[in-house]
């Protein structure tokens, strides 16, 4: 592997884990204020839709059915390692209240009512950003494999509609009051390391698949 990407993924590893602890250590960082009043500085009614339109993809219901598509947009090419993969970045879902629970840093407005359920318990935790870890593992996911697997105006359309989706997911989140700056910038590069570690997983497998010998042996045309 280059070492320039070691590199890129220690560091980003070495950030995840100090803003972490510091989401444990203190309900609110010097810039979440100052950035929750200037996102709020840019309110509209524009604005506030967008912004709303895009958190609403984060919601259990949305993010099933399109990690549902997802898998059978790659299931009817006759893509059955990409869908399973697609199928993977649900993982994010249980790394998410694995930290959450671990760090359990109340939301800017915390959420009332009972908590006695372990989904609505864990939901009352803001570090990190649930929404935020599924955009960047599952939209990065899927902007990777189009990528790789699509061409033309398809390939770019996808990729570039899930880079701006991963973007705003941030600011909306904020905006609408459910975490600070720091659960975002937090998920954002957790989100970044647990895409990194699926896509290096999906291209062990790919390799691992066409560097067997019965693969090459049948491709080759010989006889065993």
């Amino acid at each position: 592997m280059d070492r320039r990407i070691v590199f890129a993924f220690v560091l980003l590893l070495a950030f995840a884990i100090l803003l972490s602890y510091a989401a444990s250590r203190f309900p609110v960082l010097p810039f979440d204020l100052k950035s929750y009043q200037e996102l709020h500085e840019q309110a509209s009614p524009l604005f506030d839709s967008l912004m709303r339109g895009v958190s609403a993809l984060g919601e259990l219901a949305v993010a099933t059915t399109l990690t549902a598509v997802a898998m059978a947009t790659f299931a009817l090419r006759r893509q059955w390692l990409e869908a399973i993969f697609m199928l993977a970045t649900t993982s994010n879902v249980l790394l998410a209240f694995a930290l959450k629970e671990i760090i359990r840093r109340t939301r800017p407005f915390p959420i009332a009512g009972n908590s006695s359920g372990l989904v609505q318990s864990i939901n009352q935790y803001s570090y990190p950003s649930g929404h935020v870890l599924f955009f960047v593992v599952f939209f990065g996911f899927f902007a990777y494999l189009a990528w790789r697997h699509f061409a033309g105006y398809a390939r770019l359309i996808v990729i570039a509609t899930c880079l701006a989706l991963i973007v705003l997911i941030g600011p909306s989140r904020v905006f609408l009051g459910e975490h600070w700056a720091s659960d975002v910038v937090g998920s954002y590069i957790i989100g970044a390391i647990w895409l990194f570690v699926l896509i290096l997983a999906y291209q062990w497998v790919i390799r691992r698949k066409y560097h067997d010998p019965e693969v090459n042996h049948h491709f080759r045309g010989g006889q065993r």
